[in-house]
């Protein structure tokens, strides 16, 4: 199992960038998020809202969601994107994990190509979901890998 963590900050509210967030979602079942150079798949999104329960009036505090790509070439992804309040910014998490196809010579993929390009797709995915849920500049994508 291959686990990605990226990250952005927004100058929005919470509550407007999980609205706008929503938004996002519910009108888009299907995504082309950006695979290989400026190459494209198609996947299938499903997503909930995730709420911070540990609050006494519980704020949306996420999403999670799956994809599944048209092509059987990429994995099958499933996330969670944390929507955080960090100082007067707003904190986008994606944390995704997926298990990659093709047994050891895949897992072998995966670990000398394959996680930079999920890792560079997610960048990809981050920044659309930024950029759909902001009004004002975005503090670009930073991340990790393990």
């Amino acid at each position: 199992m291959t686990r990605i963590v990226r990250t952005a900050r927004l100058h929005e509210p919470q509550s407007d960038v999980i609205a706008r967030l929503q938004e996002f979602f519910s009108q888009r079942p299907q995504l082309q998020v950006r695979a290989l150079g400026s190459s494209t798949a198609r996947v299938d999104v499903r997503y909930s809202l995730l709420y911070d329960w540990t609050s006494i009036a519980p704020p949306r505090g996420g999403m999670a969601f799956a994809w599944r790509p048209a092509w059987h070439g990429f994995p099958s992804f499933g996330a969670t994107l944390t929507v955080r309040t960090v100082g007067e910014e707003t904190e986008l998490v994606l944390e995704g994990s997926y298990e990659p196809p093709g047994g050891v010579v895949g897992r072998l993929f995966d670990r000398v190509v394959g996680q930079k390009l999920a890792a560079r797709t997610m960048d990809a995915l981050l920044d659309q979901l930024a950029h759909n849920a902001r009004g004002s500049d975005l503090v670009p994508p930073k991340g990790a890998t393990e």
